[in-house]
């Protein structure tokens, strides 16, 4: 893949943390879900952050997002099991987040090792 392709790919996956960081934005001023004001402020300030790493893939951003994987897989994948077994329903926000999260870290790999190679 050349690199305006990959390019173009990272800007489309930069839209999925600008959505998140407008959610938890309404969620500073309306009630969305249980998470209290100040957890919403801490992700609009990480959601910025993945969308600037997003587009200009710093090194520093793979330690960055990693961390951020491990916390969202823990606290997602705990929210899918927890609405299944209480509500018997499925959290897709939570599923998109598992689902999403992984693929986007093993694009940074790649790319970075694009980087690397070149």
């Amino acid at each position: 893949m050349n690199k305006r392709i990959a390019n173009n790919l990272f800007i489309g996956l930069a839209i999925l943390p600008f959505v998140a960081a407008l959610y938890h934005l309404i969620g500073v001023f309306y009630k969305v879900n249980n998470s209290p004001v100040w957890r919403h402020i801490l992700f609009i300030g990480i959601n910025i952050v993945c969308v600037y790493g997003l587009l200009k893939r710093p090194l520093w951003f793979i330690f960055f997002f990693l961390s951020l994987l491990i916390q969202q897989l823990y606290s997602h994948g705990g929210d899918i099991l927890w609405h299944w077994q209480h509500e018997h329903r499925i959290d897709w926000i939570s599923v998109g987040v598992v689902t999403f999260m992984p693929l986007i870290f093993v694009l940074l790999l790649w790319n970075r090792k694009m980087a690397d190679s070149n």
